[in-house]
Parts: structure tokens; sequence; C-alpha cells
């Protein structure tokens, strides 16, 4: 149990990297370089600890080719996520863009644990893991309605949506895909027999893809933002993208694909009030209620339930 709080600690941190990340974007003129420099500050950061923990940067290449081909989908899994989000917020407003990525986690994470795909472990479902489900997102529901003054609020789009449907199914996809990523960095650990290993192959994977993205939309890039001198804790993004990689994959190996994304979902909606509540780098400063704070109680509950079944 214990363990899992890693992957709550990755939660937490993410609206955390978000917040830094916007920053970055602006400083470069494009969220796609951002999200690349902020995963080669990742993998470095991955590498010297490897280095130290495991004495050696010889991944075992071997075992990884002679596993399944999707055992290498975790780092794309990441990209879609990252990116995904970004075309879907003019779209779709912020509500939606919140809530259909967390409902696909959470119908991901249930599936996966219970057809046991990926190769995670199979777990029955059962009324207790449904109503724990259930309560998770009304949590989600009632923190998303307190933050944006009520679900049935118009939310702004940059540009009118001919496919809005079409969208909102992909905003479904895009939160699958990063529960995906958590069942597989976890097989992948088993693997390679080491979780900092599979991270170092999850961030190679998605810095490859990310610097393909950057040279084939180098042409739109938009000017940076030259505001005088940028904060050291602009480069901090990648750390934060370390401890939600490696707490995942720590937590799912202990507890199921399913509980690590209840846990994960839990530590990103405390992290967005924490952030909100602060104004944590830079963000804009927004008071949380008792209403946000009901909401976590809520799925935390839901959580126990869930975990204990």
């Amino acid at each position: 149990m214990l363990l899992s709080l890693t992957g709550l600690a990755g939660g937490i941190g993410m609206p955390m990297q978000t917040s830094v990340n916007a920053h970055l974007g602006k400083r470069v003129g494009s969220p796609f370089t951002a999200a690349m420099l902020n995963f080669m500050v990742g993998l470095a950061a991955l590498l010297i600890v490897t280095l130290v923990w495991e004495h050696s940067l010889a991944i075992p290449f071997g075992a990884v080719k002679a596993a399944p081909p999707w055992i290498l989908m975790g780092g794309m899994f990441a990209v879609v996520f990252v990116t995904g989000n970004i075309l879907l917020m003019p779209r779709l407003g912020s509500v939606q863009t919140a809530i259909l990525p967390a409902l696909g986690q959470i119908i991901m994470g249930t599936l996966i644990d219970t057809f046991g795909w990926f190769d995670s472990a199979q777990k029955d479902m059962s009324l207790l893991r449904i109503l724990g489900v259930a309560l998770v997102f009304c949590g989600v529901m009632v923190i998303i309605a307190a933050k944006s003054g009520g679900l049935r609020q118009k939310q702004p789009t940059a540009k009118p949506v001919k496919s809005v449907w079409l969208w909102r199914l992909f905003g479904l996809i895009v939160g699958m895909c990063m529960a995906s990523q958590t069942a597989v960095n976890a097989h992948l650990g088993v693997v390679v027999d080491s979780i900092l290993f599979a991270a170092v192959i999850n961030f190679s994977v998605g810095l490859s893809i990310l610097i393909i993205l950057h040279f084939a939309l180098l042409k739109t890039k938009g000017p940076g933002v030259k505001d005088g001198r940028a904060p050291a804790w602009i480069w901090t993004g990648g750390l934060f993208g370390v401890l939600f990689v490696v707490g995942n994959i720590i937590t799912a190996q202990t507890v199921g694909t399913g509980m690590a994304v209840v846990i994960l979902l839990t530590g990103l909606m405390i992290g967005g009030l924490l952030v909100d509540q602060f104004g944590m780098f830079r963000s804009m400063k927004r008071a949380v209620g008792w209403k946000e704070i009901g909401g976590v109680a809520v799925m935390v509950i839901g959580a126990v339930l869930f975990y204990l079944t």
C-alpha cells in the first residue's frame, strides 16, 4: 500500500508539470518543442539516477526484442496524451477536455484489469469495484463543476467544431492511452527487470516521436516570448515527468492497472487544487472551496472501495 503512494505523488506532480511546461512553451514558441525539451530533461535525469542505482546502463535489449511489439508503445501513448490535450482544449473547452480523458482512463483501467490486457493481473469485476469507479468519476465531476461554475456552463472554444462527437470520442481515446501506458510500462519493467530501465525506454521512445514532430512542425512554430530571464524551475517539468512514469510503474505492479489509474486521477485532482490554491509556478491563483475538497474526498473513498475488493 505504501508503494502506491509513489503513483499518488506522480499524479500530484502532473498539474505542476503542466504549469511549468506552459511557461516553457511560451518561451520557445511551441508546445511540441516544450514537450521535447521536457522529455530531454527527464531522460537526462533518468540516465543519471539509473547509472547510480543500477550501476549500469546495459538495458537488456534482447529481452525487449523477444517481448511482444506493444512493449514499446508506452512512450507513444504518453505523447498521444500530452498532444491530445493540446488539440482538444480549443475544440471542446476546458470542462470536456478534463472530463472525457478522465472517463477514458477509468474505462480503460477497469477493462485492463478485468480482461488482463497487456499481461496485467486479471481481476474479476465486482459490485464494490464498480461502485468504487463510479465514486471516483463522481468526485471528478464535482471538482470540475466547482472549478468551472457548473457543468452546464458553456465553455468558449477557439473555433467552431463540425465533428464535435468525433473529438469527444478522441477525448476518450486520449484518456485510454494514458491507462494503457501505465499497463505497458508495468509489464516492460518486468521484462527488463528494472523499473528505471523501463522508464528510460519509455522516455526514449517518447522523445524520438517528439523530435520528429518538432522538425515536422518547425515551419509552423510561432515566436517565443522574451520577458526577461527565465526562472530556474522552468526546466523542472521533465523531473515531474520522471516521478509520474516511475511512480505509475511501481503502483501498477503493486496494486494493478485499474487501481493505479484511480490513484493517478486522485493525485491529478489534488495537484490541480494545490496549483490553483497557491498559484504555483506563476499560475493564476484560484481559491479552493469545500466543493473541491469534497470531490477529492469522494475520489479517495472510491479508491479505497476499489482497492479493498
